[in-house]
């Protein structure tokens, strides 16, 4: 007896090893040999326009600001229209130009099939501000829009001038050769994307839905083109963002009864005590981790790209799945990919050292996962603390995570196509967007958003995104406004075969 059951024990595990291997081996390996130089049209030119471009300091101010840094962030804006209107004049006569909340410039290049529903490039404008005590740190002024050592440098390189000038650059060559889309192709460049868009494309999307329009897909920024930014990935990865998480801080306030320092009550029934409890309990009490939606189809599709052993894994995540996770989980920008996040950023208490205060209060802000709400957030905290004497209350500004954009449908088949054709030997991978774009504002009116950027970017310069130094290389230039003048002729392609 006990022999049969070990023969059917060694059957099975023979059987679960031919599978593994099986799956593995059907995963098409990618000869990084291959790899080829990408397109790239004229670069300097691109280049020597992003410069310019960077000039503009079209800073998004807060709530606040003083006044003189609004009227010159606005006089920013206008001078930002007005060299659009200089610099590109095929463009500009190809389409037509609303301005929407006072400076979102909304472009429309009306297609000759008016049936088919419109596609929207997206880019932004405006740029965050310079970090006060930083500016000595920037190897070239912030705003000085400097070509050298084969860089653009200068705030909104990457944050979004870049892939904005690329985009209009190709729309230019495109329209001074007389193409005309199939398709209606719009263009929004928001001018308060940095502090959420509220007067720019939400109110665009507004007056869309106002209007019955419905688009067939929106490309805005998210995801990049990564080298080195993956584990175990030796391919430039091109990021597309087809989710994003949304977003709720909670004011958590621990009551009472204060007092003097003297005669304190046990600490823990102070508010500043109650408080760091509830905090403590909050930090302990994660939300469920999962590789699912668009983190499991990111690691899915950079198997061809990773060793074998590695391969054998991303494969069969329905058996590696707790592995994958628990060396995500060590990483707080993989981890962030599992779950929602739990972050306190503000925290008060207490103004005189020998006062015991009436109440505690902390800021704690959460990223939520598309497989999570707001309510359940909220409905999970107050689990978590427990104490009648902490109340949970929602700050104002809540965003739920978005819906998963359509992987297997045209839009995102085209867009990884042309990246494949622009970009050789690079993979492309679906991902959850961990931050928030401007493109949520059209998940009213579109079932597809895809979040990617042809810019490219390595270990050492994620720490530019809104940091110091930002920039973009003169050739990465080129290779970006070729990606999009294939991208616009290709889905021309694609709706004349319809």
């Amino acid at each position: 007896m006990l022999k049969r059951i070990l023969i059917g024990a060694g059957a099975l595990i023979l059987i679960l090893v031919a599978v593994v291997i099986g799956r593995t081996l059907m995963v098409p390996t990618m000869n990084l040999a291959e790899a080829g130089k990408a397109d790239s049209i004229d670069a300097e030119r691109a280049a020597q326009h992003l410069a310019e471009a960077v000039r503009f300091e079209t800073i998004s101010h807060q709530r606040g600001a003083k006044a003189a840094d609004i009227a010159r962030s606005k006089a920013a804006f206008e001078g930002f229209r007005n060299w659009m209107d200089e610099t590109y004049p095929a463009f500009t006569a190809a389409t037509s130009r609303e301005i929407v909340g006072g400076a979102t410039l909304f472009y429309t290049w009306e297609g000759t099939d008016a049936s088919l529903d419109p596609v929207l490039l997206m880019s932004h404008i405006d740029v965050v501000p310079i970090a006060p005590g930083t500016e000595e740190k920037w190897e070239h002024a912030p705003f000085g829009g400097v070509i050298a050592d084969g860089y653009v440098w200068g705030r909104g390189t990457i944050d979004n001038k870049g892939s904005l000038v690329a985009m209009v650059e190709a729309a230019e060559l495109l329209a001074a050769e007389g193409f005309r889309p199939v398709r209606t192709v719009m263009f929004a460049f928001g001018h308060d994307e940095e502090i959420g868009g509220g007067q720019g494309n939400k109110a665009l999307s507004e007056l869309l839905q106002a209007r019955g329009i419905r688009l067939a897909w929106v490309k805005d920024e998210g995801g990049v083109l990564g080298q080195g930014l993956l584990p175990g990935v030796n391919a430039p990865v091109a990021m597309i963002g087809v989710a994003e998480k949304g977003s709720i801080s909670l004011d958590i306030v621990a009551y009472s009864k204060g007092g003097h320092s003297s005669m304190p009550s046990p600490a823990a029934q102070t508010a500043i005590g109650r408080l760091a409890r509830a905090l403590d309990r909050i930090g302990n009490s994660p939300f469920e981790a999962r590789v699912d939606g668009a983190t499991r189809g990111m690691i899915e599709s950079l198997a061809p790209a990773v060793p074998f052993l590695q391969r054998m894994v991303y494969a069969n995540l329905w058996l590696f799945e707790p592995v994958v996770r628990g060396v995500m989980e060590g990483n707080p920008s993989s981890a962030a990919q599992l779950q929602t996040t739990i972050a306190p950023t503000i925290v008060e208490g207490g103004n005189k050292e020998n006062v015991l205060p009436p109440e505690a209060r902390a800021v704690v802000n959460f990223r939520i996962h598309p497989r999570d709400n707001a309510d359940k957030v909220i409905e999970h905290v107050r689990e978590a603390i427990g104490d009648p004497e902490v109340s949970v209350e929602p700050l104002p500004g809540i965003r739920e995570a978005s819906s998963v954009s359509n992987i297997e449908g045209e839009g995102f088949e085209l867009i990884t196509r042309v990246i494949g054709e622009t970009f050789p030997g690079v993979i492309s991978a679906p991902y959850l967007v961990v931050g928030g774009t401007d493109s949520r504002h059209y998940l009213p009116i579109t079932d597809n958003v895809f979040r990617f950027i042809p810019i490219r970017m390595g270990p050492d310069d994620m720490a530019r995104f809104h940091g110091t130094n930002e920039r973009v290389s003169v050739e990465n230039m080129g290779e970006a406004v070729a990606f999009y003048v294939r991208l616009m002729k290709a889905l021309n392609e694609q709706d004349a075969a319809e």
